[in-house]
C-alpha cells in the first residue's frame, strides 16, 4: 500500500511536496454517460421537466443494500443510542469510554466507512461514535440534504455529550463547518478529504453527466430554489464556500491525497491556505476513499486527536 509522504513541517503545518491546479483524470462510468445523454434529449423536448428531475436526483442518496459485514459493525458496538433530528430517529452506534470522537460520513457514504479507525482511538482512550445520516443506510427515506447532517452534529452535543473531535470525510466536512456556524462546538476537526465548495460540487455533478449548456444552467437554478427554501437564503450558491467554512478558530488536521478524482487539489490547497490552525497531511495513491482504511493516515488521526490542545 501506498504510505502517506508529506515535506518537512512549516510553522505546525504539514505541507504537500507536490500541489496541482486539477485533479486526475477520471473515467466517467458508462451509466453517467448514458444518463447524461438521456437527459439532454429530454431537455430537448421539456427543459423544465429534465432539470426539476436532475434537482430531485441531486438530493437523492444512492445505497447499497446492507451487508453482513456492515450489519455485524454495527451489532459490535457496545452501546446504541436512539439520536433525535428533527423529525428522524438515527441509532448512535458507540465503542469506548473517554472524550467523544464523531466521526461523520459523506453523501450517499456510511459510518461503516470509518471502522478501521474506532479501535485505535477506543485503546488511545476515547469514545467513538459513528451513524448514517438521515435518509442513508437502512434508514427508510431516499433523500437528505445538507442541514440534516449539521443538525446530527447538534443533536449529538445536545442529547449525547460535548464533543472532543469530529473526523469528517468529503461532504460530511462540509456539514460539520455549516454545524460550527449554527451552534457546534467541537474542540478538534479532523478533514478527510473535505468539500467545501458547493459550485465545484455541481460543476462536478454536471460535467460527469456532460449536460448541455442550457441544461446545466435550468438545472442550478432549480437546485438553487430548493435550497434557498431549505435555508431561508437569499443566494444560497454563496453560502457554501472556502473561505465562509474553513474553521479558522478550530484546531484541525486536513488530510487530503494528490490523486482526489472528486475535489480539486485547488481546494485543497485553499483550504490549507485559509486554516492556519490546522496541519495539512498530502497522501499519494489513495484517492478519495481509500484514505479511511490507511494505516498511517489512522496512526496520524489518532496521534492528532490524542495531542494536548495549546493556546494560540
Amino acid at each position: 500500500m501506498t504510505q502517506p509522504t508529506s515535506a518537512k513541517p512549516v510553522n505546525g503545518v504539514i505541507t504537500p511536496r507536490h500541489q496541482t491546479a486539477k485533479r486526475h483524470q477520471r473515467v466517467v462510468p458508462l451509466s453517467y454517460q448514458a444518463a447524461g445523454l438521456a437527459f439532454n434529449l429530454a431537455g430537448l423536448v421539456n427543459q423544465r421537466w429534465t432539470a426539476n428531475t436532475l434537482s430531485e436526483l441531486w438530493f437523492r442518496v444512492f445505497k447499497r443494500k446492507v451487508s453482513a459485514n456492515t450489519q455485524a459493525f454495527w451489532q459490535s458496538a457496545e452501546q446504541t443510542l436512539s439520536l433525535s433530528v428533527n423529525q428522524h430517529q438515527l441509532p448512535l452506534h458507540l465503542w469506548g469510554s473517554g472524550p467523544l470522537v464523531v466521526c461523520l460520513h459523506g453523501w450517499s457514504g456510511s459510518g461503516v466507512q470509518f471502522r478501521h479507525f474506532v479501535q485505535p482511538l477506543v485503546e488511545a482512550g476515547y469514545q467513538v461514535a459513528t451513524f448514517d445520516a438521515p435518509g442513508h443506510g437502512s434508514h427508510p427515506n431516499t433523500h437528505s440534504h445538507l442541514l440534516e447532517f449539521s443538525d446530527s452534529l447538534l443533536a449529538i452535543q445536545q442529547q449525547v455529550a460535548k464533543v472532543h473531535c469530529v473526523l469528517a470525510h468529503s461532504f460530511g466536512a462540509m456539514a460539520t463547518t455549516t454545524a460550527q456556524l449554527r451552534g457546534f462546538e467541537p474542540e478538534k476537526l479532523v478533514m478527510l478529504a473535505p468539500h467545501l465548495d458547493v459550485e465545484e460540487m455541481f460543476s462536478t455533478y454536471a460535467g460527469l453527466l456532460n449536460l448541455r449548456q442550457g441544461i446545466t444552467a435550468k438545472f442550478k437554478q432549480q437546485v438553487g430554489l430548493k435550497m434557498q427554501d431549505l435555508l431561508a437564503a437569499e443566494d444560497p450558491w454563496q453560502l457554501f464556500n472556502v473561505k465562509r467554512l474553513v474553521p479558522t478558530n478550530t484546531c484541525g488536521l486536513l488530510v487530503s491525497d494528490s490523486n482526489d478524482q472528486e475535489v480539486t487539489q485547488a481546494q485543497f490547497g485553499l483550504i490549507a491556505q485559509n486554516w492556519s490552525k490546522a496541519k495539512h497531511l498530502q497522501t499519494e495513491g489513495l484517492g478519495h476513499f481509500r484514505l479511511l482504511k490507511d494505516p498511517q493516515v489512522i496512526k496520524q488521526t489518532v496521534s492528532f486527536v490524542s495531542e494536548e490542545l495549546t493556546a494560540s
